[in-house]
C-alpha cells in the first residue's frame, strides 16, 4: 500500500503555523510595548517637570563630596526659555531660603522609581546626591536625632499635663506637706 501525500494541504497547514507563529510574536512584541510604557509612566508620573530639573542637574553636576549651595541651585535650574525655577527668599527672619527647593528635595525623596537617586542636605541646607550607604546612614542618624528629640520633648509636655488638678502631697526636696500647704496643680493657664 502506497500512500499520496497532499502537497496541497501540507502547504495550508504550514501556513497556518507560520501565521500562528507571528501572531504570537506580535503579542509578545505588543506586551514588551506595554510594559516599556507603564515603566516610563511609572518612573516619571511621581514628579513635576520642575523637580525632574534638579534631578538632572544634580546628576549632571556630581562630584564627590559636593554639596550644591542652595543659591547654586536656585541660580541654575531652570526651564527651557532659561526662566529660574526657583526663588530665593531673600527676608531675613525666614530661616529657608527656598522653601520650595526643600519641599522639591522631599517630593523627589518620596517618590519611588529607579530613576531617583536619593538626595540629602546639610545642615546649612545643601544639597547633593547620596554616595554610599554610608554617606545615607550617617545622614539618617542625623534626622533620625532631631525627631528623637522632639519626641522626648513632647512626652514630658504629655507627662507634665497629667498633673493638672492633681493635688501635691510632697515638696520638691521629698518633704511631706501639711495640710494647709497642700494645693491643686494647674497646669493650663485658661483653666
Amino acid at each position: 500500500m502506497t500512500q499520496q501525500i497532499d502537497l496541497f494541504s501540507a502547504s495550508v497547514c504550514d501556513y497556518e503555523e507560520e501565521n500562528k507563529v507571528k501572531e504570537q510574536q506580535r503579542q509578545v512584541a505588543l506586551r514588551i510595548e506595554k510594559l516599556k510604557q507603564e515603566r516610563e509612566e511609572f518612573l516619571t508620573k511621581n514628579l513635576t517637570p520642575r523637580q525632574h530639573r534638579l534631578v538632572d542637574f544634580l546628576e549632571d553636576n556630581f562630584q564627590n563630596g559636593k554639596y550644591f549651595t542652595i543659591e547654586e541651585i536656585v541660580y541654575c535650574v531652570r526651564d527651557k526659555e532659561d526662566n529660574p525655577y526657583y526663588k530665593l527668599n531673600t527676608n531675613p527672619r525666614v530661616h529657608d531660603k527656598c522653601a520650595v527647593l526643600s519641599s522639591d528635595i522631599r517630593a523627589i525623596n518620596w517618590a519611588i522609581g529607579n530613576r531617583y537617586s536619593i538626595i540629602v542636605k546639610d545642615k546649612k541646607g545643601s544639597a547633593k546626591l547620596c554616595e554610599s550607604q554610608k554617606e545615607f546612614d550617617d545622614w539618617k542618624d542625623e534626622e533620625k536625632a532631631k525627631i528623637d528629640k522632639k519626641y522626648q520633648y513632647l512626652n514630658n509636655l504629655v507627662y507634665k499635663s497629667s498633673f493638672h488638678d492633681t493635688m501635691v502631697l510632697i515638696n520638691l526636696n521629698d518633704r511631706a506637706l501639711s495640710e494647709d500647704e497642700y494645693e491643686f496643680v494647674n497646669v493650663y493657664k485658661g483653666e
